[in-house]
Formats: C-alpha cells, structure tokens, sequence
C-alpha cells in the first residue's frame, strides 16, 4: 500500500484506503476497523500524498514528515498519541520539522499526524516506496519550472495570429443584449 491510496474523510475519525470507485465517489475500507463503505460527493477526501505542513519558509510534503517521525522513533524517542499533553506533542514537532510554522500548524493538526503516523505504521505501508517518493519529489520540483518554461516559449512562437474572416461583401453583425421582462 502506498500514500497514494490512503484517504481522510472529513467527518470520519481515522484513515481510510481507496478500494474503487462506484459512481456516486469512492468505496473505501477503514484502517482501524477494516469496515466498508462508500462516500458520497458531498464528502471531502484528503488523499495523504497531497497534504503538506506549513513551514516558515515552503510546505513540506506529508511524506518527509512521516519519514522523518519514523526516523525519530527509530532512534529512541517516544512519539506522543493523541491524550499527550500539547507541550509534549509541540516539542516533539520541533523535532520532526524545526521550522514548522507555529502560527498556522495548531496543537490538534499535530496530534492528528502523529496518530495517523501509528495507524500508518500497523498497516502494511511500503515505506521504503515512500523515501522514493519523497526523493523524487525534491528532484521533480527543481525540474518543473524549466520545462514549464521551455513549452511557454514554444507555444508564444509557433501561435500565428490569423484574422478571422467573413463571406465576401458581408458586414459582421453587432449583438445587442437581450432584454428580460419587467
């Protein structure tokens, strides 16, 4: 399973894996309780992969954040659950991202991270998948704005501006808006 594939519903407690789709939305199967269900399009659903946490300087995306907790827990340090008092969770944050942006990453965003890191971690995630991702995203985003760049230039120089012509003799038509009743 990657993070592709895990989703937050906005709404429903816990983290959820993307299962199919039906054609009203998507058939998920909860990561703690392994129930099924299917959501709705009124919904909001977070895919992981897209959600990022504010720094001071940029958004780190999810997946550094969660290799780096990983990373933490590895070398000893305890990573606090959702009853944890908010001074704990604040300094383990400041561990897992230094710069993190202490005006707009809030108390409950942290502890809501650090519990879907437990959830992740007793799911068969491939986290070696993950270090991929999170390398290949560093190197995409040095490489996106060239390309980009290079495609801008290309599409200026080959539009031809062409005159629009109409039958022979025959003036254009002015359009007038149309009025509504009273």
């Amino acid at each position: 399973m990657e993070l592709k594939d895990v989703v937050s519903v906005t709404g429903m407690p816990g983290l959820h894996k993307i299962l199919g789709r039906n054609k009203n939305g998507l058939i998920l199967e909860s990561l703690t309780y392994g129930k099924r269900f299917g959501t709705n399009p009124r919904q909001k659903i977070s895919v992981l992969s897209d959600i990022a946490m504010f720094t001071e300087d940029a958004e780190v995306k999810l997946a550094n954040v969660l290799m780096t907790i990983k990373s933490l827990e590895e070398s000893g340090k305890g990573v606090p659950d959702a009853k944890a008092d908010n001074d704990a969770v604040k300094a383990f944050m400041s561990l897992a991202l230094p710069n993190y942006d202490r005006e707009r990453v809030y108390t409950s965003d942290m502890k809501k991270l650090f519990v879907w890191y437990s959830t992740l971690k007793a799911t068969d995630l491939d986290w070696a998948n993950l270090n991929k991702e999170e390398s290949k995203e560093e190197g995409s985003d040095a490489d996106a704005p060239k390309a980009t760049d290079a495609k801008a230039k290309k599409a200026i120089a080959t539009k031809k501006i062409v005159p629009s012509k109409t039958a022979t003799g025959a003036k254009s038509k002015t359009t007038t808006p149309r009025k509504m009743g009273s």
